[in-house]
């Protein structure tokens, strides 16, 4: 294996081994192919059996409006009614749903779309283990990468939480004191979309970006400087496309905070909400994780710190959703990665092959175990009755209004789930049922709500939890003030 030496830089050692790294043992690219597609089938299996919605922004931030700009109906999201929110995404899925009119092949694609994507950490995980612990090493790290329940889960999302992780991830490693000069652009390119994805990481790019200039000098800085000049370009230009303005989502957002308060109006949480979340999520486990982690870090210390720079600032803003985590929990996992790669290491080549199939076979059970725990199991259902009962109403010629009864319209897959304009209602708390009755020809109730009066029947039943389809005979009288459209705008947190 030659290997290479050593950059001037002075924060090499961030990088732990690889400031003087190997090559990949040769042979690799058959076993990391068939990795990524095990992970991928794995992560886009589990997206088609169970859809559902872990939170709105992942569907009316993204898929709702790329089908609004190319259909011209759907909910307009009061971020896209100010324009503040950023437009990367939305742009990303544009080609999806230019293809054909069904809402399941439309989710199909954007969950396959994001599941590629989500193999990028993976790939990082294996090269970076790779080179510090030979083939097996890197094997072990992409297997902790790839099944880790949390980032299965959120692969196919199309959320800014999660997307803006994969460029960030591969930046460090693109950015690494022995990397070519194509590789330390392409980390400047990197860092700068991650930031266009989801700026509130901004902390921890900056951190990433000082680390890679001052690991580099010469021709090297002045790509990576390039790189992030390009990146920026990207992500101007998309929003130049969308709001007429380069960044005006970006400053839009900050608008709407800091003279709105506009994320006031979701509530706030403790101190501690992240760490209680963490125990009940991961339980007995976590002494392991923090151990594994903790190996991993002594070999590769600049993961930790951005794991650091991800982490504490989301701790002291009132605001405070479990999503907000995953970058970090990305980066606790390749740490974990690399940590499972030097332990093994300890043992291997000499163990048999069975010890290590023993080994796989428990660790993917203890994942299995831990996504199937009370406190993660739900997110597996989550809101998914109401992209199945979309779908099926989307597909029937009669439909002509769809009305939710305790059922908000955050809570569906909007009318990109429909595929076709059939107006959506709300019926709460019992209230507009007479008046809705002639505009919408489908009810869909949610658990506990009665039945609505004749001529609507029973239709369809959908589980977890049980909630029920009601359709009528006949056409609808459209009602467009009830019409949901455009959400009212929060204004100081209300």
């Amino acid at each position: 294996m030659s290997v290479r030496a050593p950059a001037s830089g002075t924060l090499e050692r961030l990088w732990g081994g690889l400031a003087a790294e190997g090559d990949l043992p040769d042979g690799y690219r058959r076993p990391l192919f068939a990795l990524l597609l095990i992970v991928f089938v794995l992560r886009f299996g589990l997206a088609l059996a169970l859809p559902n919605i872990h939170q709105a922004d992942e569907i009316f931030q993204v898929s709702e409006q790329a089908n609004r700009v190319l259909h011209g109906y759907g909910i307009v999201s009061w971020e896209f009614q100010t324009s503040s929110r950023p437009a990367l995404l939305p742009t990303l899925v544009l080609p999806i749903y230019a293809v054909g009119s069904s809402a399941a092949l439309h989710e199909a694609l954007t969950a396959a779309l994001f599941t590629l994507f989500s193999l990028l950490p993976v790939w990082v995980a294996f090269h970076w283990a790779g080179r510090l612990y030979g083939l097996r090493g890197g094997i072990v790290a992409a297997l902790v990468a790839g099944t880790w329940f949390e980032l299965v889960y959120f692969a196919p999302k199309p959320t800014a939480d999660a997307m803006c992780v994969y460029p960030f991830v591969a930046a460090i490693f693109w950015g690494r004191p022995a990397a070519r000069t194509a590789a330390v652009a392409a980390a400047g390119a990197a860092l700068t979309i991650a930031l266009g994805i989801r700026m509130q990481i901004a902390p921890a790019v900056a951190v990433v970006f000082a680390a890679v200039v001052l690991s580099h000098d010469g021709r090297r800085r002045a790509a990576l400087f390039g790189g992030a000049a390009a990146g920026l370009a990207i992500v101007g230009a998309i929003e130049w496309a969308w709001w007429g303005a380069p960044f005006r989502g970006h400053w839009g957002y900050l608008t709407m905070e800091f003279s709105r308060h506009a994320s006031a109006q979701f509530g706030r949480e403790p101190f501690t909400f992240f760490a209680k979340n963490a125990v009940l999520i991961y339980g007995g486990t976590l002494p392991v994780i923090a151990a594994l982690a903790f190996a991993g870090t002594r070999r590769a210390p600049i993961l930790f710190l951005t794991l650091i720079a991800l982490a504490i600032p989301f701790h002291f803003v009132g605001h405070k959703e479990y999503r907000f985590m995953v970058p970090a929990i990305s980066l606790l996992v390749l740490l974990a990665g690399i940590g499972a790669a030097e332990a093994t290491a300890q043992f291997a080549p000499p163990a048999p092959r069975a010890a290590w199939i023993a080994l796989a076979a428990g660790w993917l059970m203890a994942m299995g175990a831990m996504s199937w725990s009370d406190s993660f199991r739900p997110f597996w259902f989550k809101d998914g009755g109401q992209i199945r009962a979309f779908r099926d109403i989307g597909a029937q010629p009669d439909a002509c209004g769809v009305a939710l009864e305790n059922i908000r319209w955050w809570h569906t897959p909007g009318y990109a789930g429909i595929g076709r304009y059939v107006p959506i209602y709300e019926m709460l708390g019992g209230k507009d049922v007479d008046a809705l009755k002639d505009s919408a020809n489908y009810i869909i109730a949610a658990t506990k709500s009665p039945a609505p009066p004749p001529p609507f029947e029973e239709w369809r039943e959908y589980s977890r939890p049980l909630e029920k389809v009601y359709r009528r005979p006949g056409g609808c009288v459209i009602e467009p003030s009830k019409i949901i459209e455009r959400p009212p705008i929060p204004v100081n947190g209300r």
